[in-house]
């Protein structure tokens, strides 16, 4: 019989207790239930090189373990007295007693010995181990309704800690992926850098004898705690490269000198397609990193490359001019748009980034990208990171220009934009009082709105529309009119979002046209 606990549990004729569904989880718990020694959560990762991995949140006499497998990446977490930071991870550790099981309640998880805190429940509470090895923890609103609350292991792993960060070759840096070097390779997917990269030349066991490696700036391997766990101490850095270069599966090349001189030598970490292969930035240089190229042609094939190259020097030649000189127009040409009068502000990357503290506060998400919150002088914004924009860079700034130049009371204002190698970023007024669907839909009486109040959001919205429709000189048709595409300013005035945008996204990801 099912419980109101959600236990299903299976009784004999005794009326006594022989099977429950508590004492299987699969990916998710509930609040009263209970992770116990030999039970696990799991949960299957998606696009990934590996067809049986798994990410498992297992429970041991000593804490709670994250791990990975077959990659052998693994983070204990224990009761939470303290944070003892390391390297490359935060894990939360305590002298308390072993425990054999740790229960999910109101407020934390690993009752008695609290190893997460968690926020408190105002309704039915359940946690879900996801597909991007993320742990969050969610809040039924409504039947068949829940709201994300928390990423349960956000206090000790940062986005970067996770194996399934950046994907194969990813280079993760403060939430952003990307690839150790384009001249070598390429995003797997463009609109998803998270998806990983892929060498630009693949590298075959029948021409070993031509491979060769070349080193990588600015990176280090992802988890330093898991590099000391695999890699082989006391080789030197010479004998750590031809070992790759000898082996035909090796891929990547990690070394790490015992001190500051290097001639002593040190540890060496070989990486092959079967094992993870993820980077973090970093510029501290303590890492040596090489990854395995297609080497040169043979002598004879580079003397008749020398010579023909030689032979087409001079077209090559007005080639390299007129490519010159096409950057430079098309960068005066964007250098152009910024000094337009109305139009809005070019920003680079970093100055968001900055911005927004490496993108730490969230406002929301939706078909276009994630919103996070910044702050540019004294001034509040809200930067929009989009996903999915399949437009070349003119098209995209020749869109900004046209949503920068639309003004309107009940329109939220663009202030500016940021195309920066793969990265588009929009930069909108700051709305304080967030999306019209947290006031609506949510049961707390904190959250009611007057009926006069209604009426005004429903009036502004109408006028922004018809202003889209019939006033604006190039007419926009918005097409994705929703709560959490209209927002609050402090006193309550109601204002349009995502017009414009439809244009700039990949058609799988919205069906509709912007221009009518």
């Amino acid at each position: 019989m099912g419980l109101v606990s959600g236990n299903l549990v299976l009784f004999d004729q005794n009326n006594s207790s022989v099977w429950q569904s508590f004492d299987h989880p699969t990916d998710t718990l509930v609040m009263g239930q209970s992770l116990c020694r030999g039970m696990n959560l799991s949960a299957k990762p998606t696009n990934t090189k590996w067809l049986s991995s798994k990410v498992y949140l297992s429970a041991e006499w000593n804490g709670l373990r994250y791990s990975f497998e077959p990659a052998a990446y693994t983070q204990l977490f224990q009761a939470e007295t303290r944070l003892q930071l390391r390297p490359t991870q935060t894990t939360l550790v305590s002298n308390s007693t072993p425990s054999s099981c740790y229960a999910f309640v109101n407020g934390s998880l690993g009752f008695p010995d609290k190893i997460f805190s968690l926020p408190s429940a105002s309704s039915l509470q359940f946690m879900r181990l996801e597909s991007d090895g993320h742990l969050r923890l969610y809040e039924m609103i409504e039947p068949s309704r829940a709201r994300m609350l928390f990423d349960v292991l956000s206090m000790a792993m940062d986005f970067c800690d996770y194996p399934l960060a950046c994907g194969d070759y990813g280079v993760c840096n403060n939430g952003q992926c990307s690839c150790p070097s384009f001249s070598h390779f390429r995003f797997q997917n463009e609109r998803l850098p998270g998806a990983g990269c892929i060498p630009l030349s693949n590298i075959s066991c029948n021409h070993a004898q031509g491979h060769q490696l070349v080193a990588l700036s600015d990176v280090s391997y992802f988890s330093y705690s898991l590099f000391l766990s695999l890699a082989i101490s006391g080789s030197s850095q010479t004998v750590c490269m031809q070992g790759c270069l000898l082996d035909c599966s090796c891929r990547v090349v990690l070394f790490q000198n015992y001190g500051p001189g290097g001639d002593d030598g040190g540890y060496c970490l070989l990486l092959s397609e079967q094992k993870l292969i993820l980077f973090a930035e970093d510029s501290t240089d303590r890492f040596s990193v090489f990854v395995k190229i297609k080497g040169n042609y043979s002598y004879k094939k580079r003397m008749i490359i020398i010579v023909s190259s030689t032979v087409a020097g001079l077209p090559l030649t007005w080639i390299l001019i007129s490519a010159i000189i096409w950057k430079k127009c098309k960068k005066d040409q964007e250098q152009l748009l910024d000094s337009i009068p109305g139009t809005p502000k070019r920003f680079s990357f970093h100055e968001l980034r900055v911005a927004t503290n490496h993108f730490s506060v969230k406002l929301g998400s939706g078909g276009f990208g994630s919103v996070f919150e910044g702050k540019i002088g004294n001034e509040t914004i809200a930067v929009k990171r989009l996903e999915g924009v399949e437009q070349g860079m003119e098209e995209f700034l020749a869109e900004v220009k046209t949503i920068g130049r639309i003004h309107h009371l009940n329109l939220v204002r663009l202030v500016g934009f940021c195309a920066d190698r793969s990265h588009k970023l929009l930069v909108y007024d700051y709305m304080p009082n967030g999306s019209l669907d947290k006031w609506i839909f949510d049961t707390s009486p904190s959250f009611t709105l007057s009926w006069k109040t209604r009426r005004n959001i429903i009036i502004a919205i109408a006028r922004g529309l018809s202003y889209l429709h019939e006033e604006c000189k190039e007419k926009i048709a918005h097409l994705d009119i929703k709560p959490q595409n209209i927002l609050l300013d402090e006193k309550f005035n109601a204002k349009l979002s995502d017009f414009g945008l439809s244009k700039m996204i990949n058609r799988d990801q919205s069906k509709v046209m912007t221009r009518m």
